[in-house]
């Protein structure tokens, strides 16, 4: 279970409302300074792990809002682990996530030698049930005294239904969207099933993974 905190007063007058650069909604808090705080629960009451994102940059040039985002990892005891930083941008009615973002609990900056490759997730401004959504993906390349390579793909990205979402934050408006999550780590590979929920201004709120072979439930969020 992930509980969601959001901090910001400007945000909270803009619930379930678009925030748009030429007809684009953005799926992020676009307000610098507001922060979201995601929990994440293995059993109820007891806190594994949670990430405090923080809006550090907020740009609009020629029709497109870039947002940078600084991101920080805590342990179940809320000692930091990790800080981190990755980009949205909404162009061409077409809001853009960084996938950089699924390395953030890799400490990366630790390799001296890796390449990064990525097809950024990519969430429409009028979102409509059945609508296919692009995959997404990432391969973090590491050579050197150590090689090894991890990639994350996101595919069969669709709308099943727009509906109400009601969690410890709030009643949000959402689209609901499903899709298949690969991933590969030197010989061990994994697949699931993801169901999320994502509203506009604030993103996903709500998610669950299921794990393709088994059908068992891994975790909700």
């Amino acid at each position: 279970m992930r509980k969601l905190s959001l901090i910001s007063a400007s945000l909270m007058l803009a619930l379930g409302l678009s925030i748009s650069a030429q007809d684009c909604t953005l799926y992020f808090p676009s307000e610098i300074g507001t922060e979201l705080t995601y929990t994440n629960y293995l059993k109820p009451g007891k806190p594994e792990s949670s990430v405090k994102y923080v809006v550090t940059e907020k740009e609009v040039k020629a029709g497109e809002t870039c947002i940078g985002i600084s991101a920080e990892n805590f342990d179940a005891k809320g000692k930091p682990e990790l800080s981190y930083q990755f980009n949205a941008l909404c162009k061409d009615g077409v809001f853009y996530v960084d996938m950089r973002n699924m390395l953030g609990s890799m400490d990366i900056e630790n390799f001296q030698d890796f390449t990064i490759e990525s097809k950024d997730m990519q969430f429409p401004s009028n979102p409509a049930p059945g609508q296919q959504l692009p995959d997404a993906s990432i391969t973090l390349s590491m050579t050197g005294p150590i090689s090894m390579n991890m990639s994350v793909n996101i595919t069969n990205r669709k709308i099943e239904a727009i509906e109400e979402i009601t969690t410890a934050a709030g009643s949000f408006k959402c689209f609901k969207l499903t899709s298949t999550s690969s991933s590969a780590m030197a010989f061990v590979k994994t697949e699931s099933k993801v169901t999320e929920w994502y509203a506009p201004n604030i993103g996903s709120v709500r998610s669950e993974t299921i794990n393709s072979k088994s059908g068992k439930l891994i975790s909700i969020s």
